[in-house]
């Protein structure tokens, strides 16, 4: 090969590599990152130069996630600050060729901050659910800090600044991480006197100094707790008449619903105006240092984010470059994983939180992903061997486009010592059947990033509405109400139809577009509803011709205060039933009687509640009773349904389920609204309840079905037998009658034709490198 030749050649190498460099960085990123959540300053820091080589070419990862609590070992003392160790962490990553994701540590104050400023800082929540007798949080654990702290805000933004004006110019660092699961194990909640003299001034802002609209708006007549002026609101306290919290309650407080609804939204806001003045702080130190690096910025979700008084909305659609999230299916004293279709829902939901472009909602990363055991005090189910495989394989299926594993060691001392990584306190380095699984997981990644970088188009859509959910937190009305059991409800049948579902809030409908981009909506347990999204919806039915499915409760107060409507619920109108009766159903009460309205043998149960379903005469010719009620003495007698299904003329459709009926029960209906729209993939899919089946497009526009069996034992679909936790990907069958994810927007392809643009480059290259040779 002579001198041109090689030229060529080298041209080539530089292309690609540049390509590589400039994608990695960027959110959107047109390769798979993964990697695992690495704390080095927790073991010897003699290992941390082999780790991070083992990492980078043995386990194959892009990315370490480091930093998140380590502020005392970067500012031991007050304005004391030393980088010797986040220097050399930072050093050995980049030796190795590894991209670091770096957190903010300000989830865990040091000791002197704490001691010097305890009241001023110090978060305050109830010692129990019993009563709320104001215990600070101590030092010693996590997140101990008020989100309404003007101190604590003053030392989290100079330790940040200091931070970012540190790294903004280092190529190593990949992203930033603002502190560590905002919102987690109780922080949300918060009764100091900071949250106090915060929440007045909220109030304040919110009504417009005018006391008068708040009176009326909280209804504080009721009873005469009418406030004279803004100074005389108190937190949400314990009061009399009072009981203990209930188990699905976060706290019990039996002051206004109107108050409680507030208090909430002032929580979302309070926690997202926390995240978003890191987020400000490192971008204003990238523009006055002038870096040239991407850097994007985001932050670890938790689990379990409908329990909490937080909007995941607030801060990562509008603010951060990209969402994060750490799955864990088990946790400590867990007896056996969440369901699959729970955890899908859950995964939906948070691709959701992001930016939103053409048709679809951007990838996301698993900041976090289990692969051991779990627990800080108990430990929870061991997750069976290839089951973490099928966990990741499920987020990559879901839309993530990055996977790190929590975490590459098990630490061996602190309160997580008992919350198992890749590596095990015992297991030498490379071995051991997680690292297996961990590099099984990667090259699933690597094997078909097509895939798991082409967008997700759904057909199908669950819409939440975040006031919902805290009117429910604040009155769950039964002791069996769980937010996210009533949205599964809906969400399950589908997902067992393989179709791909966007599960989003409310706030987003400016930007999506429900006529053009769905032709199904879920509604679940839609206690409120605005005028806005109700004639968004009323439009979806009567004009485009969708499927609507609603959950009970529907349309029953005022979306902007908490109060009772006095009008007839709009939703039940547009389902064609009146609702004649309604029930709690509490935990420890008989189950509804329920019957198939076609096939009186076939019987079910319903629970959590009841909606006793009238069908309109006016249009008894369009509604039918899918499942009735079959208790002689009341619902049954009076002839009421459980769940009813109305079909109009020109299309359209309004499923209404009544009651918490087995969702399993609803999946052949849920196959009726498939057809009915075209949405309908095929039969095949429809397997055994252990097996999820997806049906995607990749960037090419090829049609691809990942099935996850999630049992512990071989499932046969079709003709395929899976291992226990087997996850297969295969290209979808030409006799299937796919329909959906059918186009790559015109904002995608490009990035798909670019990637084929570099191929064909190179291959000219090479071919002009042989013809010089």
């Amino acid at each position: 090969m002579n001198s041109s030749a090689i030229v060529a050649l080298l041209l080539l190498v530089l292309h690609a590599t540049s390509w590589v460099e400039a994608e990695t960085n960027h959110p959107d990123r047109d390769r798979v990152i993964v990697g695992v959540d690495y704390y080095p300053e927790q073991w010897p820091l003699k290992d941390m130069a082999r780790d991070m080589r083992s990492i980078k070419q043995d386990l194959g990862a892009d990315l370490v996630r480091i930093g998140e609590f380590m502020w005392n070992s970067i500012e031991p003392q007050d304005g004391v600050f030393n980088f010797t160790l986040m220097d050399s962490i930072l050093d050995a990553a980049e030796r190795e060729g590894l991209k670091v994701m770096l957190g903010t540590p300000t989830a865990t104050m040091p000791a002197w901050l704490y001691n010097s400023h305890d009241d001023e800082i110090a978060q305050v929540g109830p010692d129990s659910p019993n009563g709320y007798a104001g215990t600070y949080a101590a030092f010693g654990g996590r997140r101990q800090y008020s989100f309404n702290s003007a101190v604590y805000r003053q030392y989290a933004k100079r330790m940040v600044e200091t931070l970012a004006s540190r790294y903004v110019n280092r190529s190593v660092v990949h992203s930033w991480q603002i502190d560590n699961e905002l919102g987690h194990e109780g922080s949300d909640i918060d009764f100091s006197d900071m949250a106090k003299a915060s929440w007045r001034a909220w109030l304040e802002e919110k009504y417009d100094s005018d006391i008068d609209i708040l009176n009326s708006e909280w209804g504080t007549i009721f009873w005469g707790v009418t406030y004279s002026n803004f100074d005389e609101i108190p937190l949400p306290l314990y009061t009399i008449p009072g009981s203990p919290a209930n188990p699905n309650e976060e706290f019990r407080s039996n002051m206004s619903p109107g108050m409680l609804l507030d208090y909430r939204r002032f929580r979302a806001d309070s926690i997202a105006s926390f995240a978003d003045e890191q987020i400000e702080i490192i971008r204003e130190v990238k523009s006055n240092e002038s870096s040239s690096h991407n850097q994007p910025i985001t932050t670890n979700s938790p689990g379990g984010v409908w329990s909490k008084a937080m909007n995941s909305n607030l801060f990562f659609n509008s603010k951060m470059d990209f969402v994060s999230y750490d799955n864990y299916p088990v946790w400590g004293g867990s007896l056996a994983p969440s369901a699959p279709s729970l955890v899908a829902m859950q995964l939906d939901t948070v691709r959701c939180w992001g930016h939103y472009n053409a048709g679809s909602f951007s990838g996301f990363t698993i900041a976090e992903q289990l692969i051991g055991a779990q627990g800080h005090d108990i430990i929870g189910y061991t997750p069976r061997p290839n089951q973490a495989v099928a966990w990741s394989s499920q987020t990559l299926a879901h839309g993530a486009n990055s996977v790190m594993f929590f975490r590459f060691r098990a630490a061996v001392f602190g309160q997580e010592e008992y919350c198992y990584g890749i590596l095990d306190q015992t297991t030498p380095l490379g071995t051991g059947r997680k690292w297996g699984e961990a590099k099984h997981v990667f090259s699933i990644a690597r094997d078909y990033e097509q895939l798991w970088l082409a967008p997700m188009v759904s057909r199908v859509a669950v819409i939440y509405d975040m006031d919902t959910i805290f009117s429910w937190q604040a009155q769950p009305q039964s002791t069996a109400f769980d937010f996210s059991n009533e949205t599964h409800r809906l969400y399950q049948p589908f997902w067992r139809n393989g179709i791909s579902i966007d599960v989003f809030s409310s706030e987003r409908l400016g930007e999506v577009s429900l006529s053009s981009n769905y032709d199904v909506i879920l509604l679940p347990a839609p206690l409120m509803i605005s005028d806005e999204l109700y004639s968004e919806i009323e439009s979806f039915v009567l004009e485009k011709g969708g499927s609507l499915w609603v959950g009970f409760r529907a349309d029953i107060k005022v979306a902007t205060n908490n109060q009772m409507r006095t009008d007839p619920s709009r939703l039940a109108a547009l389902a064609g039933v009146v609702v004649n009766e309604f029930e709690s159903l509490n935990i420890g009460m008989p189950n509804a009687q329920l019957k198939m309205a076609s096939n009186s043998s076939i019987t079910a149960s319903g629970y959590v509640w009841r909606d006793g379903l009238k069908i309109r005469n006016d249009v008894s010719n369009e509604t039918e009773s899918v499942w009735d009620y079959a208790d002689p003495e009341f619902f049954g007698g009076l002839g009421l349904s459980a769940v009813t299904r109305r079909q109009l003329s020109n299309g359209g459709e309004v499923v209404y389920v009544g009651t918490g009926i087995d969702p399993e029960l609803l999946v052949p209906l849920a196959t009726k609204t498939l057809v009915r729209q075209g949405l309908f993939i095929t039969d095949d899919v429809v397997g055994p309840p252990s097996v999820e089946q997806i049906v995607r497009k990749d960037l090419l526009n090829n049609s691809w079905t990942i099935k996850i069996n999630y049992a512990g034992e071989s499932v046969t679909v079709g003709s395929l037998e899976i291992p226990p936790y087997g996850v297969v990907v295969e290209p979808t069958t030409s006799s299937s009658s796919f329909s959906v994810n059918s186009t790559i927007d015109s904002a995608t392809r490009p990035k798909a034709e670019g990637i084929l643009s570099m191929f064909t480059s190179a291959l000219a290259i090479i071919m002009l490198a042989t013809l010089l040779a």
